[in-house]
């Protein structure tokens, strides 16, 4: 046994005595990320209307208020995660405006506008499919949280609507299709307001820019527009919520004053080892002997070590393997690389996400410091890194936490 690992079976005594009476429990935290739900979870339909306000070359010289129009759609829609999704569905829209006498959309049964105008009345309905694209601004910036009351979302997408004007049939006028499809594209954002788990309300503040560049407006520019603001509701089918990763956690205790004298003692009693497991380091340094039973036999090229439940490098341990990575790269030998977690906590999928999780990182590493990756050879073993020594057993578990390197 070498001076370190005497010195890492005193420490892992001291902190396994302390740590002994808590129980390590495991509860999502979201904290850490998002997981994907599955496909029929996180749907929705949308209804909504409104009111809207064109604006063109022409539609300026009508009074404001005749230019207001009502619109209404209805959406089905999904959340892939906590902050995007999609919706499609149909769009309806009836604007209001002003054009010149030739104008196609001009309201047929009506004069000029007041004053002797060369402008006349329009309008016009539209109906189309639309698709958008949704991005919870909220939960983006802020972190996603289930009970949230307020959530921003941003959306825009494209669709086209299939036109109707007024057109005379003999002495009649009666809304009437007119053979043009035009194009649109939108961007708005929704204020939502969570009414209970299943429905939200909302406010919704649009900008949609309509393409008139198949149709004769008599003088108005290709592309006009409209401001529009809707109110509507969202109800949301099934699963709602969504999946966060499992963290360990340790609980906190708050110890009496007989239980801090237990622990006191315990300390006491852990320096009296410490300072026994130096003597012995030093008597083995003067006698130039390595003590005669090891932890492990085969302590290969070097040993990376972790915390209870990470698989992350910290930056002591990259200091190391850029080290091992130089001796690889001029060895030309191959390496095996073992991933380990100790059987005393967890439960076995987590500790093989945990060996795997932890050798990949090793390797990955290793490579990206110019090592050929068919000079490793990844893979995870199942059993405890450390022999029991004298009945240590969890105490032990901190050392089985490791990626050991030898050579093949």
């Amino acid at each position: 046994m070498n001076k370190f690992g005497l010195l890492a079976i005193a420490a892992v005594a001291f902190a396994a005595s302390t740590a002994s009476a808590q129980e390590v429990t495991y509860v999502e935290d979201c904290s850490q990320g998002i997981l994907l739900n599955r496909a029929k979870d996180n749907w929705f339909i949308t209804a909504q209307g409104g009111a809207n306000i064109l604006f063109g070359h022409n539609d300026v010289h009508a009074k404001f208020a005749n230019r207001i129009g009502p619109q209404a759609n209805l959406f089905v829609g999904k959340w892939v995660t906590p902050n995007f999704g999609f919706r499609f569905g149909a769009s309806w829209i009836m604007p209001k405006g002003a054009t010149t006498a030739n104008g196609f959309f001009r309201k047929m049964n009506v004069g000029p506008l007041e004053g002797g105008s060369q402008y006349y009345d329009e309008k016009f309905q539209g109906i189309g499919p639309e698709f958008d694209v949704l991005i919870n601004l909220t939960n983006w910036w802020c972190g996603y949280k289930p009970n949230r009351v307020y959530n921003a979302v941003l959306h825009g997408g494209a669709g086209a609507y299939w036109t109707f004007a007024r057109r005379y049939k003999g002495e009649d006028i009666k809304w009437r299709a007119a053979h043009n499809t035009i194009l649109f594209a939108n961007i708005g954002l929704q204020n939502n307001f969570r009414v209970s788990k299943h429905v939200d309300i909302f406010v919704d503040a649009q900008f949609e820019l309509i393409d008139f560049s198949n149709v004769e407006r008599s003088g108005d520019f290709a592309a006009n527009y409209t401001a529009s603001l809707n109110a509507g509701f969202t109800y949301k089918f099934g699963k709602t919520e969504w999946n966060c990763p499992v963290t360990a956690v340790c609980p906190t205790w708050k110890y009496t004053d007989a239980e801090g004298d237990e622990l006191a003692a315990k300390l006491a009693n852990a320096n009296r080892r410490i300072q026994d497991l130096e003597n012995q380091l030093a008597n083995a340094n003067a006698n130039q002997k390595r003590p005669t039973r090891a932890i492990n036999e085969n302590e290969g090229l070097c040993t990376i070590y972790y915390p209870i439940n990470v698989y992350t490098l910290d930056n002591r341990d990259k200091l190391v393997l850029n080290a091992v990575a130089d001796v690889m790269k001029n060895s030309g030998k191959d390496y095996l690389l073992t991933g380990w977690a100790d059987n005393y906590t967890g439960n076995d999928a987590i500790n093989t996400r945990l060996r795997t999780n932890r050798v990949n990182g090793v390797k990955n590493y290793l490579v990206g410091r110019g090592v050929n990756a068919g000079n490793l050879d990844a893979t995870i073993n199942n059993g405890n890194l450390q022999e029991d020594i004298d009945g240590l057993g969890i105490e032990l578990a901190p050392l089985d936490r490791a990626v050991t390197i030898t050579e093949k």
